[in-house]
């Protein structure tokens, strides 16, 4: 049996592997509802079902992240692309989150989006977005393998 090395048998980076998924996930569940009466909330699953747009970018973009994460202990190209698409993610999760409070009305109190029902979206994205940064640091140090 031929025990070589294949090119194409992922050896995850786990952090921009996980960070990745992780950010994707918290991009597509609930982010935070307009007031507590609402029963609708933002998230990108929202976006995507109502009107998609642009806002897919972002779920495409961290899906290859993901997918070069799974080649990313391999591979030096695939940990660049996963971080690149990773970053790419993080500005336009960032453009989407900015925008969807744009949207919501003007209120009274002077810190009114600290007053927000947030939900676990949000802190899962800045968790997984971390993971990859942590990961990025991680694969600039990795000795090169011959």
């Amino acid at each position: 049996m031929d025990d070589s090395p294949r090119w194409y048998r992922p050896v995850p980076d786990l952090l921009l592997l996980v960070g990745s998924a992780t950010a994707l996930l918290g991009y597509l569940i609930p982010w935070f509802r307009a007031s507590r009466m609402h029963q609708w909330s933002y998230s990108g699953w929202a976006y995507l079902e109502t009107e998609g747009g642009w806002t897919w970018l972002v779920v495409v973009a961290l899906a290859i992240a993901v997918l070069a994460g799974l080649w990313a202990g391999r591979s030096v190209a695939c940990a660049k692309l996963s971080v690149g698409a990773a970053v790419a993610g993080m500005f336009l999760a960032g453009a989407v989150v900015a925008v969807s409070l744009g949207a919501l009305p003007e209120r009274d109190s002077i810190n009114w989006v600290g007053e927000l029902p947030f939900e676990m979206g949000m802190p899962l994205m800045a968790v997984g977005f971390g993971t990859v940064v942590a990961g990025a640091l991680g694969t600039v140090r990795r000795p090169v393998r011959e």
